[in-house]
């Protein structure tokens, strides 16, 4: 029946208490409620009850081991199933792991058994008129309701698929993902949230004990017991008469009674996505918007805090980094305290996540130039190679972001010159500068544009000239709308003056179309920017410096559209134009070479880059001081780079060693270029070898970063590799892990994700977890298919290994000798050649044939010794040479 009113306020405020109380310390709890509750003994005896109830397990998949002798269920049968034992106990039941009876063919289920007290005709009503919709919910991040009915004592009971996981959180801390990983495997659960919503199912009790992991990285969402069914004309379809719901997970119109919509959802997803983040619960209640996360970090006690972090695989201060601007934006706005305020629909808290992994501009902040291109580089500086292993490049993007920074630069000491100009054309009399009035640029900038758009009636020609020169600076500010209204008008005034001024007029049209194209993905700028290409092209030598600029946008268009069969000719002829505007010996010319070379890496040429890379080198090399520190910086990263992609890394290293002392040096250096050299300089480190200094520096980016998707989980995938290396299978099965949960999200049987995959099982080999990597390579098995592709081959080694050290030779064998001809005779040989020989050796000296596994066994050695040049030698290449050691001591 219907509690009364009295009863109905009594646990509203109850409510509110505790919510409150959850704030302060476990054994602090029951005397600050009382305290406020001694005038009232009825309140306080609600509010400690349900205090108790928190404090017990919040689901029935909370384990609780074997079920109490008294428990009276244990051994009888619910509908068609036994009750074996209880899971645990909550708010609204007792959930038991029961069996199917003989003769129903079903699995193990976990039954939850409504509680005495929850089992009101408001509560029978919603079961019966649920029970179907919430059955027919069919996802793979959904534990699905399975059945349902009423016992004999009269109460509801559902029987829900049954998960063998761990709590969200609990499995990404024992794997120590990062932020990044977490976020990916957050958004299965938003995935699963929204398919129950477009169902017309809210959840409205998601909490962590409701979001399980199992132990092959699947996501389930459990227990819709008291989810709420959507009926748009039925007002009190969303409305109970029992507040149902955990009190630290609850949405505010959950404790005011206010109607229970999708954003109740979202509002529960935010704080579980607050918590799974930065490892401390969102304070009870609050007005507005949550507290900041890594203000709570900022405070929280010290000890905590580093755990926390080392748990994420960081550092408290890269947490706090990762957490702040976007991410933190997304989760305030998630969990607004009033709806309306909230984002309109799961989705669209899913969309800002994703763009956020992508490094997208999200609709939780602004607009701005400054935010724009941050998002637009970290977007675009990298691109994933798939093979064996996960190759992050840097070599267009952070090759184009170091040569658009010194363009900045050469712009930012040209500007202090133009404002001077500016001040002594068109302020010489102004009053204010006798009286030492504080003049700043954008101010001389802004007031330098309204006396030139005054004038260019008359003089449109040279108005377009200044007008080109202002904006040119605005850009060199990073103020892009300021800058987009001046090359407005300089195309305005240009397009006045006819062909008196076309350099500065299409120049200004084609930095706005590339703003258009690039920037905000407006697919009908390009008509604009092939304009200015054409007129530039008309206008001949004069226009040759202005034309590269405007074919370079356009290269810089084709590699975010992915065309990359147009990035050649494009390109080649912007370095054309730089040689004939600048001449060959000039610093211009070497950037444009270097560029060349960054972007035939990017498209995978790797072997044409070479020349350009280092001809450019040559000539930095020759200006000595004369140089710019920026161009040799931007010049010697692409040598580098192009060294370390043909194979050169011994060559490459000191160069990037040397280019990293180099701009950690500069005063007010850019972390973003410091920690893209520091990315390249750590793979050619782990590609030599000289996996210690490898690790050491891909752990530091991991605690600086704040790329997200590809760029994170490719520095994990190296870190795996450079911990495998060293030895340190632990550490890499963990970093492989958040490269898994990064890469696999919804694309499990891709290229790349194959290939983290595969690492991963490598490392489980190497912890001896025969269990775990029999799981993970029967996986594989099905995923890769039948095709004879090098993850088929690598799965074959792998394989290979596991059957080695399960005891079956012949079988090991069998899949080895294929992979092993081909090593022997392979030219060049490769990591992978010798893995294969390694292992073939080992099979070969297990049964007896001495001479074949030593021959193998050298090969190894010769292809390891020749590639690794680190000491002591990585653990791959000391056990081959442990292996050569044992064999010839035998021998002997």
């Amino acid at each position: 029946m219907d509690i009364d009113s009295d009863r109905t306020e009594r646990v509203r405020r109850a409510l509110a208490l505790v919510r409150a109380a959850l704030d302060h310390p476990t054994g602090e709890r029951e005397g600050w409620i009382a305290a406020r509750s001694a005038n009232d003994p009825a309140l306080r005896a609600e509010a400690l009850a349900l205090l108790a109830r928190d404090a017990a397990p919040t689901h029935g998949f909370d384990r609780a081991g074997e079920a109490p002798a008294d428990d009276p269920l244990h051994g009888t049968q619910i509908g068609p199933y036994r009750i074996v034992r209880r899971l645990g106990s909550g708010g609204m039941g007792t959930v038991y792991r029961a069996e199917p009876v003989e003769g129903v063919t079903r699995l193990p289920v976990a039954v939850k058994r409504i509680k005495r007290g929850m089992d009101s005709e408001e509560v029978l009503a919603r079961f019966v008129r649920e029970r179907e919709i919430l059955a027919r919910l069919e996802h793979p991040n959904i534990a699905r309701l399975i059945d349902g009915g009423i016992d004999g004592d009269g109460r509801p009971w559902f029987a829900m698929e049954l998960v063998d996981g761990e709590p969200l959180a609990a499995w990404c801390d024992a794997r120590r993902l990062d932020v990044d990983a977490r976020v990916a495997l957050f958004l299965r659960v938003c995935d699963a949230v929204a398919y129950a919503h477009r169902n017309l199912v809210v959840h409205r009790d998601l909490k962590p004990a409701n979001v399980l992991v199992a132990s092959d990285g699947a996501v389930k969402l459990l227990d819709f017991g008291i989810a709420k069914l959507l009926d748009p004309g039925d007002d009190a379809a969303t409305r109970g008469t029992r507040p149902l719901f955990t009190p630290e997970y609850a949405a505010p119109e959950q404790f005011e009674r206010g109607p229970i919509t999708t954003q109740t959802d979202v509002f529960q997803l935010g704080v579980l996505l607050y918590e799974l983040l930065c490892g401390l619960r969102p304070p009870a209640r609050f007005a507005g918007e949550a507290p900041r996360m890594e203000s709570r970090l900022r405070d929280g006690d010290a000890a905590l805090v580093q755990a926390i972090a080392q748990a994420r695989a960081t550092t408290p201060s890269g947490l706090r980094r990762s957490l702040r601007g976007d991410l933190d934006r997304i989760v305030k706005r998630a969990m607004h305290a009033d709806p309306d305020r909230r984002y309109a629909s799961v989705g669209a808290l899913a969309d800002d996540l994703a763009r956020w992994r992508r490094g997208e501009p999200v609709s939780a902040t602004d607009g701005t130039l400054g935010y724009r291109l941050r998002r637009f580089l970290r977007r675009h500086r990298v691109a994933v190679g798939a093979g064996a292993a996960i190759v992050l490049s840097l070599a267009a993007g952070l090759g184009l972001a170091l040569r658009e920074a010194e363009r900045l630069r050469r712009a930012e000491r040209a500007t202090e010159s133009a404002l001077a100009l500016l001040e002594d054309v068109f302020f010489g009399a102004d009053p204010y500068r006798a009286k030492g009035v504080d003049t700043r640029a954008s101010d001389l900038l802004s007031r330098a544009t309204l006396r030139v758009e005054a004038e260019a009636a008359r003089q449109p020609a040279i108005a377009a000239r200044l007008l080109g020169g202002i904006g040119a600076t605005y850009v060199s500010l990073g103020d892009r709308t300021a800058a987009q209204a001046v090359l407005r008008a300089t195309v305005d005034a240009g397009e006045r003056a006819g062909g008196a001024a076309v350099a500065p007029t299409e120049a200004a049209r084609s930095r706005l179309a590339h703003y258009a194209l690039v920037l905000d993905g407006d697919e009908t700028a390009l008509a604009d920017l092939d304009t200015a290409i054409a007129r530039l092209r008309a206008a001949g030598p004069p226009a040759r410096q202005v034309l590269a600029q405007a074919i370079e946008f356009k290269t810089d268009y084709f590699f975010n559209a992915g065309d990359y069969a147009a990035i050649p000719a494009a390109a080649a002829e912007a370095l054309e134009l730089h040689r004939l505007a600048n001449g060959e010996a000039s610093g211009e010319y070497a950037m444009a070479l270097g560029n060349y070379a960054s972007l035939l890496r990017a498209i995978g040429r790797e072997g044409d880059a070479l020349a350009p890379a280092e001809r450019a080198w040559r000539i930095v090399e020759a200006q000595g001081a004369a140089s710019s520190p920026g161009t040799r910086l931007y010049v010697e990263q692409q040598y580098a780079g192009a060294l370390g992609a043909n194979g050169r890394g011994v060559e490459a290293e000191p160069l990037l060693r040397h280019a990293l002392a180099q701009v950690e040096a500069t005063p007010g250096f850019d972390r973003n270029l410091a920690d893209g050299i520091a990315w390249e300089l750590a793979a050619t480190q782990s590609a030599i070898g000289l996996f210690d200094a490898a690790a050491e520096g891909l752990r530091a980016l991991l605690g600086r970063i704040d790329t997200k998707s590809a760029n994170v989980a490719a520095i994990h995938n190296a870190l795996g590799d450079a911990e495998l290396s060293r030895g340190r299978a632990e550490e890499a099965e963990a970093a492989f892990a958040n490269a898994v949960a990064i890469v696999c999200a919804g694309a499990a049987a891709s290229t790349p994700c194959l290939a983290v995959r595969l690492n991963r099982a490598e490392a489980l080999l190497a912890l001896a977890r025969a269990d775990d990597a029999r799981a993970a390579l029967a996986s594989l098995d099905r995923d890769i298919g039948a095709d004879a592709t090098r993850a088929r081959q690598r799965w074959s080694r792998l394989e290979a290994q596991w059957r080695f050290a399960a005891g079956d030779a012949a079988g090991a064998e069998t899949l080895i000798a294929p992979l092993a001809t081909a090593a022997r005779t392979a030219s060049p040989a490769s990591l992978e050649d010798a893995k294969v020989l390694a292992q073939a050796a080992a099979i070969a000296a297990q049964r007896g044939d001495a001479a074949a596994a030593l021959a193998d066994a050298r090969a190894a050695e010769r292809i390891l010794g020749g590639t690794w040049r680190g000491e002591p030698a990585p653990a791959p290449l000391a056990a081959v040479r442990a292996l050569i050691a044992r064999l010839e001591g035998a021998a002997a």
